[in-house]
């Protein structure tokens, strides 16, 4: 009989700084004799795999109707979240208007009483500098800062997150393993290079 030769997975056995990779497979070795025992594994290999999807498909199903309920209230809070960003956003841009406003005005005073200062040497027109520059340094540490705008919900985001849930390893292969050894099959791992073979 022929030997059947399956590939497992792929998972690297030894990683080196620009060494060669190497992966493990799996050669399987049916028995001699018993071919009604391996199709029973077989059968017993497509049921789970067929189960496991279905199972996955429900899954799948209940995270979409649960995703949306969850968006909803999230959706919610976000609009609340949103008018009031809109109100302090607009309160923002006043208190804005207002700091510019006063800091040309202080910016201005001060670059003439530098000026003055500079040229005549004025005491009144230095100390009154070194007053705008103060003012200045005080303002300029009170800017406002604008609100944080809120992040709307992202349904497919949520979805996402939920589909994680829904397992697609439903351990049929370590069960078809199993059923295969039974039967009087031999795995046999090897070793093969899939990265900087020489």
């Amino acid at each position: 009989m022929k030997k059947l030769l399956l590939t497992a997975a792929l998972f690297p056995l030894l990683i080196s700084c620009g060494g060669p990779e190497f992966s493990v497979g799996y050669r399987y070795v049916p028995p001699k004799g018993d071919k009604e025992c391996l199709k029973s594994c077989q059968e017993k290999f497509t049921k789970c795999q067929e189960k496991c999807l279905e199972n996955r498909e429900k899954c799948l199903k209940d995270v979409r109707i649960r995703a949306e309920a969850i968006y909803q209230k999230e959706l919610d809070v976000y609009q609340k979240e949103l008018s009031a960003y809109n109100r302090a956003y607009e309160n923002y841009q006043r208190n804005l208007l207002d700091w510019n406003n006063n800091y040309r005005k202080l910016y201005r005073d001060y670059l003439y009483f530098k000026k003055a200062c500079k040229k005549t040497k004025d005491y009144y027109a230095c100390d009154r500098r070194d007053q705008l520059e103060e003012a200045l340094d005080t303002l300029n540490n009170t800017k406002p800062t604008p609100p944080t705008q809120p992040k709307k919900p992202d349904l497919q985001e949520i979805v996402s997150q939920l589909s994680s849930a829904c397992y697609t390893d439903c351990s049929c292969k370590e069960t078809y393993n199993t059923c295969f050894t039974s039967c009087g099959g031999k795995i046999i791992p090897y070793k093969f290079c899939v990265k900087n073979c020489k």
